[in-house]
């Protein structure tokens, strides 16, 4: 057995991810930066394990200009060092690049034990060069531009507005403007969010829904929003918890290294892409969150978790929960599974109370992170529904071309 097809390649390849999960939430990287990290790193890994005729690959928008592998490079040792390589220059804090050059070493080390000099030589440049070409490629994908980009202001009865308790300006207001990894992906928008209420409080019916829901919650409905909530700093955002249950499900369905970075850098560019396209939807609507329309009538009003610091429609979380599962589906088919937390770190762990949840199939986890912002409070259910469609749209984008 080579050191592509065994265990160790995928425990490899699930202990740097699981560092870089951790580091996103212990850094306090948002959910819009974080999938960008996410997507960069293994889309770096891919590309240095792939076979020159991948479909997949032959289809990612801005394609990196890498020459072929030579014949005895090993896909899995440079994938291992294009993957840390990219995130020792994408992470800035030195703390971060000395963990990920210890890390590095240490899975390089057991991969490469059995392997010839010339083999091991020939992977490292290979892995090295693909990190750099992506590294740059990353620099044109439009990120700089839009940090740089204003939200229009709010003049017009239920547009977005800061909420309470802090009160913060919008966050990345220009993610939409972002380069896709999949160029259909942009394909996919949804229609003006439905206007159920009075011309002062336009979202007033769906509101007062969250507020009867918020009224009468369940300790289950508490876990569950707990559970999904998923913020910065708490866990590695949303897009590291369906991360880590694609590698989870990588290891359960016995899946070779290279199949499992394959799977996990499909999933995490194609979440990257939703983040982009619900972000455009969210700040071209500009719809106000239930808490601003609630606490016109009540202002002692809040939500059982905070509300973020965007526009509430659609929900982000429906959008990239549906995506991941959907692409993962493609790749396990049915599979049932217990989350016990992924991406939570132990000192998050700590702070929040997670209870373990199980599944009957990735698409009811998805259904389940969806509703668990209505519990939230933070979120219409038309939000949610159409975020889900929204989703669904991305990822069929994508697998077109699988």
């Amino acid at each position: 057995m080579t050191v592509t097809e065994s265990k160790v390649a995928t425990s490899a390849v699930t202990d740097f991810l699981t560092e870089v999960a951790s580091r996103i939430s212990r850094d306090r990287i948002g959910p819009t930066k974080a999938s960008r990290i996410y997507a960069t790193i293994n889309y770096g890994m891919f590309a240095a394990s792939a076979t020159k005729g991948d479909p997949l690959l032959a289809k990612i928008n801005r394609p990196i200009g890498v020459v072929d592998a030579s014949p005895n490079v090993d896909p899995m040792t440079a994938s291992i060092a294009a993957g840390t390589s990219i995130a020792r220059q994408l992470f800035r804090l030195k703390s971060d690049k000395a963990t990920y050059a210890e890390l590095r070493d240490e899975i390089l080390a057991e991969l490469t034990a059995d392997l010839d000099q010339e083999t091991v030589r020939a992977s490292l440049e290979h892995g090295l060069a693909v990190a750099d070409a992506v590294v740059v490629r990353s620099t044109a994908d439009g990120f700089t531009e839009s940090q740089k980009m204003d939200p229009s202001v709010a003049d017009a009865p239920g547009e977005w507005v800061p909420t309470a308790p802090g009160f913060q300006p919008p966050i990345d207001p220009g993610w939409g403007t972002l380069q896709p990894f999949f160029t259909a992906s942009t394909e996919c928008s949804l229609p003006a969010p439905p206007r159920d209420g009075p011309t002062e409080s336009p979202y007033a019916t769906a509101a007062n829904e969250v507020a009867e829901v918020a009224k009468n919650l369940t300790d289950e409905q508490k876990a569950i929003a707990r559970f999904w909530d998923d913020g910065r700093g708490r866990t590695g955002t949303p897009a590291g918890h369906w991360m880590m249950i694609a590698l989870a499900a990588a290891q359960d369905k016995a899946m070779t290294g290279v199949e499992t970075v394959r799977m996990v850098a499909h999933t995490m560019m194609v979440v990257a892409d939703g983040f982009i396209v619900n972000w455009r939807e969210k700040y071209k609507w500009m719809v106000e969150r239930p808490i601003t329309a609630l606490q016109r009538t009540d202002p002692t009003w809040s939500s059982y978790i905070p509300t973020p610091a965007f526009p509430e429609y659609p929900s982000g979380h429906s959008t990239v929960s549906r995506v991941a599962s959907e692409v993962l589906e493609s790749y396990v088919g049915e599979w049932t599974f217990v989350d016990p937390g992924y991406g939570v770190t132990e000192q998050s762990r700590s702070q929040f109370e997670v209870t373990p949840r199980s599944f009957a199939s990735l698409r009811e986890a998805a259904a389940e992170a969806s509703i668990s912002r209505l519990y939230g409070g933070i979120h219409y259910r038309f939000a949610m529904e159409l975020g889900a469609e929204l989703g669904s749209c991305v990822a069929e984008k994508s697998l077109d071309l699988k």
